[in-house]
């Protein structure tokens, strides 16, 4: 069958926008939507800390290893042959005790040398323990 040679009609399809303008529209109450949940940086509250005394204070104690095993203690130095570590037991368990007197808070900070043996950083943990510390964080070595 032939088709037959029928002349085009002139109509013009044009552009349909009646459905772009409902997606600008849907698009448009979501935005408005959900630019009210976000929290402007002024609408948060936050309390500053009072600027109390210096028992409110915690005192901190940092314990740095170094590669050949030696120990320092702000400023005291302890040998890395040994290995019970009793003196530095002793300083740690004597500044918990100056701590617990102003009742602030004890924190120990271990920062051993990126060479340090992890053996090390065990004695000092377990003398840590000895003298009753319960706050033990570690740090990275300058």
């Amino acid at each position: 069958m032939k088709k037959a040679n029928r002349p085009m009609m002139n109509a013009d399809p044009g552009f349909q926008v009646s459905a772009l303008i409902d997606i600008v529209f849907l698009l448009l109450i979501y935005f408005m939507l959900t630019a009210s949940l976000i929290r402007k940086e002024g609408d948060i509250s936050f309390i500053l800390p009072n600027l109390g005394s210096a028992m409110d204070m915690p005192v901190e104690v940092r314990v740095e290893i170094a590669a050949d095993g030696t120990i320092e203690l702000d400023g005291l130095r302890f040998s890395g042959e040994d290995q019970s570590l009793d003196e530095l037991m002793a300083q740690i368990a004597g500044l918990k005790k100056m701590a617990a007197s102003q009742q602030s808070d004890f924190f120990v900070n271990i920062t051993p040398c990126p060479e340090a043996l992890h053996g090390r950083v065990i004695d000092v943990m377990d003398a840590c323990a000895a003298a009753g510390v319960d706050q033990l964080t570690f740090g990275k070595s300058i």
